[in-house]
């Protein structure tokens, strides 16, 4: 402490509080035919999705694998926030496009070919590799976030920069072919290869910086020895006051500010470097670099490569060349090779052998097998970790989507294992109640309140294939569910003719009596049922057999919603003092949050007690204990009539 006269300040922060946590974000596993693989991603709407992944299409992977997407396009016309993890086996490959640079004599010529069998990145880099003997240098390789026989439908072409006093870029444009055909632009870009250059406003035009910040599906990875052959400028104007000399046999370059001496040749044998200039017009001459002189800042220009008995001068339009205005730029590389000269095609060059590997079958239908192992490992969290990741990662809903019975399995598991979210599930495309009551009793033998069951399978008109298709109840539930949470609260019943009413359905597989009803309740199956007045969901019971109030999902999504909020806010307390200030500031914040969520119809009463007994003082620990009495839910209405 100070202990001379003075004025010392302190702030004390007395306005902390428990702040509410988002009360709709999801999980979803899905198979698609587009999009980044095996890893879990945050989307934020519809169009984001459908850009990634494409439009839902059942006839992809059929009713059983392809609801995903569809479950997730209606979710997120509701809410923005999803995370969606693309399930693929470890044999797909990637669709995919590369530029080789071959060594003849005078320089390097440009084609471009695709590899078979790319399955990973590793893989990308392995193709990027120079031998040192081929004489075929690979300088890059394009591909598509993710790896799937969707993308051989794109198509690129590389043209040279329209500027004449642009160095080294090019537009790169990246075409989609559509379903009547037709090759349409669908991304432009300006890039370069040279990892240094910049726009005018100080962004990179590396085309691996470009395309990963801005194009939403491809990629570009550069090998090095392709870059350092035709990507790398070795050396560029270091001064205003660049001279040329144009005469044959006289040829050379003069910057008072460079050092040619680094790039220079003793004028046998190839050169190793050359350079490009421009004058103020654009107008360009080129030429190889042999002996320096006057101190490096003069170097020897040869137009030929083959430095052994050649001729000093400039190739290119040197009789336009301005050598007396000014504003002459130059750069120094190891070739004059144009990348544009493999694209000199109106067509664009397609990415090519990108495939979903064993996901299908030889004949193109879904190897099931292989699907359903996927998504219950997407489950798991085999295929991504993050899936379990409960400190990093927050979801409080796990969707199933007419998954069979092993993946709805692993849904479940997923739940009870992070134990921050409910996983909802239906019970299987069923024709009758008999089917509908023998499933939950011999396969989805669920009983956990982190767990709900839903019925019936529904006839709806699917606009992104023109025809009626059957649905899971999920797909109903996927919209009704944010949209409760949107237009009530997370503690509302997403059940009932006021927020669970649907418009779209056509049929049901069947429609259950009010006795057959009442067999559901106690198998603890929610179903949809067809009243006079429309169709409408009528249940919201968890899976748990046990009467309790966590047989209401309702009130499971209240608890978990309050652990979430308080389990964030009591770790700011974690290394505060241990004593009584401490808890009195817990529990007033606990207290005025709860108070809140009673303002708001969740709960009809609660209590709060704050303390650490002297055991657990000595533990370094305090406990918190939350008494909650949910609001619950009206399931029967006694309609009394009294005749006098």
């Amino acid at each position: 402490m100070p202990i001379s006269p003075g004025v010392y300040t302190k702030i004390f922060d007395l306005s902390t509080y428990v702040e509410a946590v988002p009360s709709t974000v999801s999980f979803l596993a899905i198979l698609s035919r587009k999009g980044e693989d095996n890893v879990m991603k945050f989307v934020s709407s519809r169009s984001e999705f459908v850009s990634e992944f494409g439009e839902p299409n059942i006839l992809d992977f059929g009713t059983n694998y392809s609801q995903g997407p569809y479950v997730a396009y209606n979710y997120l016309g509701e809410s923005g926030a999803l995370y969606v993890l693309r399930a693929l086996p470890t044999d797909a490959t990637y669709s995919n496009l590369r530029i080789n640079l071959t060594d003849t004599t005078g320089d390097y010529t440009v084609s471009t070919d695709s590899i078979s069998g790319l399955n990973s990145k590793s893989e990308i880099d392995t193709n990027l590799v120079y031998d040192g003997t081929s004489g075929v240098i690979p300088l890059c390789i394009f591909y598509p976030i993710g790896r799937g026989d969707a993308y051989n439908a794109v198509g690129i072409r590389l043209t040279a920069h329209a500027n004449p006093l642009v160095y080294g870029v090019y537009t790169l444009d990246v075409y989609e072919r559509q379903s009547d055909g037709d090759e349409v632009i669908s991304e432009s870009f300006e890039v370069s290869f040279d990892k240094e250059a910049i726009d005018s406003g100080g962004s990179s035009l590396f085309i691996e910086d470009v395309l990963n910040t801005y194009s939403t599906f491809l990629r570009c990875k550069v090998g090095d020895a392709g870059y350092e052959t035709v990507g790398k400028v070795y050396a560029k104007d270091m001064s205003p006051d660049v001279s040329v000399v144009l005469t044959q046999v006289s040829a050379a370059i003069t910057d008072p500010k460079q050092d040619f001496s680094l790039w220079e040749s003793q004028e046998t044998g190839q050169a190793a470097y050359m350079i490009t200039c421009k004058d103020s017009r654009g107008n360009t001459i080129w030429g190889w670099l042999g002996a320096s002189a006057s101190n490096g800042t003069t170097i020897h220009v040869f137009s030929t490569q083959n430095l052994n008995g050649g001729t000093r001068g400039w190739s290119g339009d040197t009789a336009s060349f301005d050598t007396t205005s000014g504003g002459i730029t130059y750069q120094v590389k190891k070739s004059l090779a144009s990348i544009a000269s493999a694209f000199v095609s109106a067509t664009p060059v397609p990415l090519r052998k990108g495939s979903l590997g064993s996901l299908l079958n030889s004949n193109g239908t879904v190897n099931t097998t292989v699907a359903t192992q996927l998504l219950s490992q997407a489950y798991l969290g085999a295929i991504d970790p993050s899936v379990l990741d409960t400190e990093n990662y927050y979801f409080n809903v796990v969707w199933d989507a007419g998954y069979p019975t092993e993946v709805k399995t692993q849904i479940g598991s997923l739940a009870k294992t992070r134990r921050d979210c409910i996983a909802l599930l239906d019970n299987e495309d069923n024709s009758s109640y008999t089917t509908s009551m023998q499933k939950r009793s011999t396969e989805h033998t669920f009983n956990s309140f982190y767990i709900a069951l839903y019925e019936e399978y529904n006839k709806v008109y699917d606009p992104f294939i023109g025809r009626d298709i059957w649905f899971s109840p999920l797909y109903h539930i996927s919209y009704l569910l944010p949209r409760n949470d949107s237009v009530a609260e997370v503690w509302y019943p997403v059940a009932g003719f006021n927020r669970a009413s649907i418009d779209s359905i056509k049929e049901l597989r069947f429609n259950p009596t009010l006795a057959q009803r009442d067999q559901m309740y106690l198998k603890r199956l929610n179903p949809i049922v067809k009243f006079l007045e429309g169709y409408v969901v009528w249940g919201q019971l968890t899976s748990q057999i046990k009467a309790s109030a966590l047989t209401d999902i309702n009130i499971v999504r209240l608890v978990l919603y309050c652990k979430r909020a308080l389990e964030r806010y009591c770790r700011n307390f974690i290394f505060e003092l241990n004593d009584v200030i401490t808890w009195n500031q817990v529990k007033a914040d606990i207290v005025d949050f709860l108070e809140d969520i009673k303002k708001r119809r969740g709960l009809y009463d609660f209590s709060v007690e704050v303390g650490a007994t002297e055991y657990e003082r000595k533990r370094k620990q305090f406990h918190v204990n939350v008494i909650l009495e949910p609001v619950r839910a009206v399931e029967q209405i006694n309609l009394n009539f009294f005749i006098k």
